[in-house]
């Protein structure tokens, strides 16, 4: 009998690695529609989700935001479009549930003087200014138009603005005063102060901004190379729009940075490498902010394949950000909502495909646009064969998409040997009435799973397979490398285990013994 090792997996909040070999416990390769972090030693799978739009083809929501509409009462509302044309069109949810137009249905209510009358929404600015008492977007090239989410007022050339590209604004902290990006510039509205100003700072023309964030009493901006080719910058602005210079300027490498955040005192920034006929193969890079240095973040440098899909959509929850990406990773197209952050300051950064757009459906010539997350439920807007559409969190306690976990490449210490695979183990909450857990297995390098088992009964807590013919379980032999793939349908996962045989050792070694055995004999003789 050859050597017998076990190897145990009880912690599952390092996140996804792109190092199919990292040897820490709690990464793995993939990890989709699992909260891994609230507990790290438990994997609970997310609720499903459910149309978030009664007409999806139609409205085409791609931005939301959180605005007062009345009194004390904030809402949720969306950008679309008015049905039949490409005019902006806003409408608004209630914060609550068991209500009409609220959370846990998929209707949307119509305040008074919701649309635009002219020209073509442009879906990527959609910010409230409580201070004006305004929701502010844009026109396609055009101007900034304004709506008050009391339903009061529409106005379609609230502010000049000519430009080409338009990013997500916000409102700073420091000064409450709103600052758009656009192009190479930023605009600002301060609405008790010197109120429009359309270059309040201009960066270099050959870039467009492509994010902005606070940093302290800063704004950071990110900017890329409009010709797609040459390094990206983020600025460091003091806000003072008197002053031509800049307290800073950082080197945010060759690729374009698409996706700029501070979370836990940390400056992150998302970047896309490829997505166009430059690159072999896609690569989305993390780095973050260190003194004056962008540096990658170790095992967070993902390889897709050329069809990756990285948008500027971000939203910051528990100090973790979130964005969009559809990307080729370990074999498959893994697409939706994603986060990156850290669970403490002594932690490493972790990146988790948190949300897929539709269950276990995968989108076809799809599309992501944007989305936006309230207390448990998230909305996510994204196209399907061209056909527009929004989902959001199930109200229920239904679990019908699969939640994820693929692990990396166990070798035993030693991809030459070649081992059998004994036994393994799976353990889980008490499984509830519908809930399912499968293991499954790929060895070598092959791009298929293979079943080992599924446990659906009600109450079980855990379950085994060995390698005996009676059970039925399929276990392999004679490789080298091995994978395994958890799949939970609301089954709690705590913890995983298996138990491998080093059953041949290389050949040369092999042989070489034979040799000295042989040679042994002949000496006795």
């Amino acid at each position: 009998m050859g050597k017998i090792l076990e190897t145990k997996l009880v912690r599952w909040d390092g996140g996804m690695v792109n190092d199919p070999r990292d040897t820490r416990e709690n990464t793995a390769r993939v990890v989709t529609n699992f909260d891994v972090l609230t507990d790290a030693h438990k994997m609970t799978p997310y609720r499903s989700s459910e149309s978030g739009d009664s007409a999806p083809t139609t409205s085409k929501k791609k931005n939301f935001c959180v605005a007062l509409r009345t009194g004390t009462t904030y809402s949720l509302y969306s950008l679309g479009v008015m049905s039949g044309t490409a005019k902006a069109e806003v409408m608004y949810k209630d914060l609550t549930t068991d209500a009409s137009n609220d959370l846990d249905d998929s209707d949307w209510a119509s305040p008074s003087n919701n649309q635009s009358s002219a020209g073509t929404s442009a879906t990527d600015l959609f910010v409230y200014y409580k201070l004006a008492g305004l929701i502010i977007g844009a026109r396609a090239g055009t101007n900034l138009w304004a709506f008050s989410p009391t339903g009061s007022a529409w106005s379609d050339s609230w502010q000049a603005l000519t430009y080409t590209n338009i990013a997500q604004g916000l409102v700073h902290s420091k000064d409450d005063i709103l600052y758009i990006p656009y192009d190479n510039k930023i605009a600002t509205y301060n609405h008790t102060g010197t109120a429009y100003n359309a270059t309040a700072l201009t960066l270099p023309s050959h870039l467009y901004i492509t994010s902005i964030c606070e940093d302290g009493n800063y704004l950071l901006i990110s900017c890329a190379p409009l010709s797609g080719v040459g390094y990206s910058v983020v600025y460091k602005w003091d806000r003072d729009s008197s002053l031509a210079t800049l307290a800073d300027s950082i080197s945010w490498g060759e690729e374009i940075l698409k996706v700029l955040e501070k979370i836990d005192g940390v400056v992150v920034g998302i970047s896309l490498s490829g997505g166009n006929s430059t690159r072999f193969s896609d690569r989305v890079i993390c780095r973050y902010l260190s003194g004056d240095s962008a540096v990658k973040i170790p095992g967070l440098e993902f390889l897709g394949g050329t069809t990756t899909i990285l948008p500027i959509a971000k939203q910051k929850i528990n100090n973790r950000l979130y964005f969009m990406m559809q990307i080729t990773l370990n074999g498959a197209v893994r697409e939706g909502v994603w986060s990156i952050g850290r669970n403490n300051p002594s932690s490493p950064m972790t990146v988790i495909h948190e949300r897929t757009p539709n269950n276990d459906t995968a989108l076809t010539n799809g599309a992501l646009y944007n989305f936006f997350s309230v207390g448990d439920y998230m909305f996510i807007s994204y196209a399907d064969n061209s056909s527009e559409a929004l989902s959001k969190t199930d109200d229920t306690a239904t679990y019908s998409a699969t939640s994820i976990y693929e692990s990396k490449i166990f070798n035993a210490g030693d991809s030459s040997l070649k081992k059998d695979l004994i036994g393994t183990t799976l353990m889980y909450e008490k499984l509830a009435a519908g809930a399912s857990a499968t293991v499954k297995y790929r060895v070598d390098g092959a791009t298929s799973w293979t079943t080992i088992f599924t446990d659906a009964v009600d109450d079980s807590i855990s379950h085994s397979a060995i390698n005996i013919e009676s059970t039925g379980a399929t276990l392999p032999k004679d490789y080298k490398e091995i994978e395994f793939r958890l799949e939970s349908i609301n089954a709690k996962i705590t913890a995983f285990s298996f138990m491998e045989e080093i059953t041949a050792k290389r050949l040369y070694m092999a042989l070489w013994e034979a040799i000295m055995s042989f040679g042994a004999s002949l000496i006795r003789k």
